[in-house]
């Protein structure tokens, strides 16, 4: 069952122009067109003229969620939710950085998401593996069944079968790149810490220019404040212009958050975030 992107961009317009008229929200949070049509944009429509300006391809990978937290608490806003976006609206919920009253979720059912950088289908690479929003208020297309249904997780295979020392050196290649430009953290709906703790001079946790050992400290302690939080929406490794991939890392944690505690992040509004809900029959495999 392919994905009618044409039809998903009507309705979402119809939608966002019904809730602007009605004056239901105060803003859309979608995405618009940006230098060309594969390379779009978050958007914002604020009146209704702005709807005209709103677009939906393959290509609308940004999880528009990353927006939410910028707005004053209380503002009425709705928001086009892909699966993984919808999971992170869930997990800003549930973190009470937002109110469920005050947003209206416009779900996607969505296969054949792609890679504006490389043109690759990456549907159950790096966009959590699901084709349903967890979360909607409007459906904006018909659910998506029948598809094969594909592990998240496949793709820690090889990396999987390193040992210590290779995933260490994989590693320690790979942060060498980076040039400390924070894009990862930009694009990151979980990542809305102000001051950063990289920011933060007292106490000043790690070096940021963009050397060996304070690229490994930043990584690293990112990494683990996503974990039990990552939505798995790939974003950072999108954003990432010298293409290091961290969603392996991201995976690998989730992955291991899942065996441990049963629980995915941002699949259940009625679930706590796993790493501050104690549970008697909690693994201690984490205390190993």
């Amino acid at each position: 069952m392919a994905t009618s992107f044409k039809q998903i961009e009507e309705n979402l317009k119809n939608e966002a122009r019904k809730l602007l008229e009605e004056g239901k929200v105060s803003l859309v949070l979608a995405y618009g067109r940006g230098y060309d049509e594969d390379h779009p944009v978050p958007f914002v429509a604020r009146v209704v003229a702005d709807v005209e300006n709103i677009v939906f391809n393959e290509y609308c990978t940004a999880n528009m969620a990353r927006y939410l937290v910028r707005y004053p608490r209380g503002t009425k806003m709705a928001i086009a939710v892909k699966p993984a976006d919808s999971r992170a609206v869930v997990q800003l919920i549930q973190e009470d950085k937002i109110k469920r009253e005050d947003v209206i979720l416009l779900g996607i059912p969505v296969i054949g998401m792609k890679n504006s950088k490389t043109g690759e289908v990456i549907d159950s690479k790096t966009t959590c593996g699901m084709y349903n929003p967890v979360l909607y208020d409007v459906l904006l297309g018909e659910e998506i069944h029948g598809q094969t249904v594909v592990s998240p997780y496949d793709v820690l295979a090889e990396y999987e079968a390193m040992d210590k020392d290779a995933r260490f050196a994989f590693w320690k290649k790979e942060f060498d790149k980076c040039i400390r430009c924070y894009a990862c953290r930009k694009a990151c709906p979980m990542c809305y810490c102000d001051p950063c703790f990289i920011d933060q001079n007292k106490p000043k946790w790690g070096d940021k220019s963009p050397q060996s050992h304070g690229n490994l400290m930043y990584h690293l302690t990112r990494f683990h404040h996503l974990a039990g939080r990552c939505i798995d929406c790939g974003e950072c490794s999108r954003a990432c212009p010298v293409d290091i991939p961290l969603y392996l890392f991201h995976k690998k944690v989730a992955k291991e958050c899942e065996e441990m505690f049963g629980q995915a992040a941002g699949k259940s509004i009625q679930d706590k975030p796993v790493l501050v809900n104690f549970r008697v029959d909690d693994s201690d495999k984490i205390l190993e």
